[in-house]
């Protein structure tokens, strides 16, 4: 009894002093919140971040492309493997193509750190698993009679090696570089098709020398890769690049642009099959010819450096479009999506060569094309190819990279 009236005591309180001070009047009301009265704007202007220029751009790209190369590398010093990542893949019998692929996508990645990687701890520790491995591992043998994927690694393992060469100056470790650079050239040399030049199917005749069929880009690639390696001390045969440069000019195209292969060279511009052979089909091959050209110094108007890197700019949405489409040559102008990196690597070597007054302008638009492309991992790719998409397009872009530097 007690205890309900104490609870009814303490239910009443409350409404009796609210009965007392009676209801709120409107001129009583609670005041409003205090009004915050913003404070006064600075007068002093805020200066805006300064925006990065070109080179620090493509420095911290550099960086983020080294860092994925270091972090990537195979305990052997390799690049890359052999597990496929498509329901399709490209015609590549096995092992010996996978050997291959490795083996040239290693190559660009440990060039790609001689060139750009700086010298550090970490970079020289991969410089020097990359080289044993590709000192062990060069030689890779013809895949079968109609199936030659191994020129691509004689050919990106000699510029490698000769990149590499151009930076030691120890002897017993030249000796052993020369004696690689002796051995790609040899088997270059044993794979050369019989028109001249290099190409990496032999479908129709299946023979030891094989042929014809050398196309316009791989027989460029080997050229370039011998110039570089010649500027070396290499020993170079005379009549192995001659009738390589030979072949690239008879794939020469009225408008300037390139057949892709010699076989080809005769299809008619226009059409499904022909507009390969056409300028926006030969974006990507025009620069590796015309630098096969150059290292050996065949004749070459010089304003064909600046047609190319124009037609680059102009056409290169076609390279951009192929970019990452899984089946070859399926795009506007039979283009494939490994052409892209490729080609722009290349067309990053003609700048040395045209007035220097331009070369800020294409060191621009190519830096422009190639820095948005760059994965989240810090890679480069453009055609997905079993596990070496990533060393072999990041080594491309990185060394196209570097020469776009100081414009």
């Amino acid at each position: 009894m007690k205890r309900a009236v104490r609870l009814i005591a303490v239910l009443l309180v409350p409404m009796l002093f609210s009965v007392a001070a009676g209801p709120l009047r409107a001129d009583e009301a609670q005041p409003a919140a205090e009004k915050v009265v913003p404070a006064k704007a600075a007068s002093k202007k805020v200066t805006p971040a300064k925006k990065a220029s070109l080179d620090e751009r493509i420095d911290a790209a550099i960086r983020r492309g080294v860092a994925h190369l270091l972090k990537t590398q195979r305990k052997d010093g390799s690049w890359g493997g052999p597990a496929p990542n498509l329901h399709v893949d490209i015609y590549a019998p096995k092992p010996g193509s996978n050997r291959a692929f490795t083996v040239g996508a290693s190559a660009l990645a440990l060039a790609a750190l001689v060139e750009v990687g700086g010298d550090t701890k970490d970079v020289r520790d991969a410089i020097k698993k990359g080289t044993s491995y590709l000192l062990r591992r060069h030689a890779v043998r013809r895949v079968r009679a109609d199936t030659l994927y191994n020129v691509w690694a004689h050919m990106y393992a000699l510029a490698a090696f000769a990149r590499l060469l151009e930076k030691e100056q120890a002897p017993e470790p030249r000796k052993r570089l020369l004696k690689a650079c002796k051995s790609c050239v040899a088997w270059l040399d044993r794979m050369e098709f019989v028109e001249g030049g290099w190409g990496y199917f032999n479908f129709a005749e299946k023979t030891r020398d094989p042929g014809p069929g050398a196309t316009a880009f791989t027989t460029a690639t080997g050229v370039v890769a011998l110039g570089m390696a010649k500027k070396q001390g290499v020993d170079v045969p005379a009549s192995l690049t001659k009738k390589a440069n030979k072949l690239i000019r008879r794939c020469q195209m009225p408008g300037g642009s390139f057949a892709y292969s010699y076989r080809t060279r005769m299809w008619a511009l226009q059409g499904r099959n022909g507009n390969i052979n056409s300028t926006k089909g030969s974006l990507a091959r025009t620069p590796a010819c015309l630098m096969a050209w150059t290292h050996f110094g065949e004749e070459v108007d010089p304003r064909r450096y600046t047609q190319a890197l124009d037609e680059l700019e102009k056409y290169g949405h076609f390279l951009l479009i192929a970019r990452k489409y899984p089946y070859p040559h399926e795009t506007w102008y039979s283009n494939s999506g490994y052409f892209c990196f490729y080609g722009y690597y290349y067309a990053t070597m003609l700048i040395e060569h045209v007035p220097a007054k331009l070369r800020p302008k294409y060191k621009r638009q190519i830096a422009e094309k190639l820095l948005p492309l760059q994965e989240k991992d810090g890679s480069w790719w453009d055609y997905q190819l079993y596990q070496v998409h990533k060393p072999y397009g990041t080594g491309y872009v990185l060394m196209a990279l570097d020469l776009c530097r100081g414009e």
